[in-house]
């Protein structure tokens, strides 16, 4: 897979030797408050997922069949920060009708626009592999109402709400700008 740079960040697969801080954020209060329907994530889980991640990085991941998922390091320091991910998949059972973007920051690293760089890295990527595919160009953001931070990454980003449900704001990007 080649390499993802942005101002500040690098996408990659997370590091075996990040183990326990991808641990450690993956279970910080911030990330627990909006995947409360996920389990906490434990070392033995946190080692399959990245161990998948490291697999996929000797080829291009078609977006279109499974998750893209990568890890952000910063560029000077070389720390973990978070996790940038593209995906048509919500687990094994369900396959969406659209790339849907996600995004995570440790705590440590919030409120300093790594969000908003990284989704806008990860969106450009994604929409050039969706056109190369020859799919439509459109990438979705799903996040709760009440989760203003994340709406006001995908808004900086250029995605445009398109719609509410129970629960859920759905924003849409199509040939990012």
């Amino acid at each position: 897979m080649e390499q993802i740079l942005s101002e500040r960040l690098v996408y990659c697969p997370i590091k075996m030797e990040d183990l326990d801080i991808y641990v450690k954020f993956r279970n910080e209060k911030s990330y627990r408050q909006w995947f409360y329907f996920q389990d906490p994530l434990n070392r033995e889980t946190a080692r399959k997922d990245i161990e998948i991640m490291n697999n996929q990085s000797g080829y291009v991941v078609n977006i279109l069949q499974e998750p893209f998922d990568m890890g952000l390091y910063l560029k000077d320091s070389g720390d973990f920060i978070g996790t940038v991910s593209l995906s048509k998949f919500h687990g094994p059972q369900e396959e969406l009708d659209y790339v849907e973007v996600g995004y995570g920051i440790g705590e440590a690293y919030q409120n300093k626009g790594y969000a908003t760089e990284a989704a806008k890295a990860a969106v450009t990527w994604g929409l050039k592999r969706l056109e190369e595919a020859g799919a439509e160009p459109v990438i979705h953001g799903n996040v709760e109402h009440e989760n203003y931070p994340s709406r006001r990454v995908l808004e900086k980003t250029g995605f445009q709400l398109i719609r509410t449900e129970k629960y859920l704001s759905i924003y849409e990007l199509k040939r990012y700008i």
